[in-house]
């Protein structure tokens, strides 16, 4: 295992390098049947939930790139990386979100959002997805500390409980799973932004 990690760490490019504990431990303790990332870009958050190798990701991109990411085709190095790492519970979507949405009938536990950010992106793609989330499942946000990227507003102006990391261009968690919540606040509380 520790060997996948290393390879993950020194391999793949990402801003997303300092949630790799926090997403283990959250499929570990959360134990989900599905976990959905919208937006793979080099794959590496992906890999960091399917290492516990629990449940299915489904890891949806169009694998083209985007105005924050670039435009760039990541496919090949993300089906590159998987057969590398022995990862065979990763289901690879190359669907835009909403070609994805109109087929998708899942319950989700873990919902990461990680494509496009700007602040309309992220609204329609958390109002989509979050009807999915199963009782007690988790949103995550990815780049909530970056300040010229909607999701940082966005993030902050959904009224419920959450977390935020702010390591890695910061993570927000949103769950209505108040355990869940404190066991992150005592667990990670050196990563947690105190304003949340």
């Amino acid at each position: 295992m520790e060997q996948k990690r290393s390879y993950i760490r020194d391999s793949i490019p990402t801003t997303w390098n300092g949630h790799m504990r926090f997403a283990e431990w959250l499929v570990h303790r959360k134990q989900p049947r599905v976990i959905v990332e919208l937006g793979v870009d080099y794959g590496f958050s992906t890999y960091s939930f399917a290492l516990a190798n629990i449940g299915d990701i489904y890891a949806i991109d169009w694998f083209i790139g985007d105005v924050h990411t670039g435009y760039r085709d990541t496919r090949k190095d993300v089906k590159k990386n998987l057969r590398e790492l022995e990862l065979n519970n990763v289901h690879l979507m190359a669907l835009s979100f909403e070609d994805a949405l109109k087929q998708w009938t899942l319950p989700i536990d873990i919902l990461h959002i990680d494509g496009l950010h700007t602040y309309d992106a992220v609204k329609n793609d958390y109002t989509q997805w979050s009807s999915f989330l199963s009782n007690g499942g988790v949103i995550l946000m990815h780049d909530t500390c970056i300040e010229w990227f909607g999701v940082k507003d966005f993030f902050n102006e959904v009224p419920v409980t959450k977390l935020n990391f702010a390591n890695s261009c910061g993570l927000g968690v949103i769950t209505t799973d108040v355990e869940l919540l404190n066991e992150i606040r005592v667990t990670f509380a050196e990563l947690l932004d105190p304003r949340y």
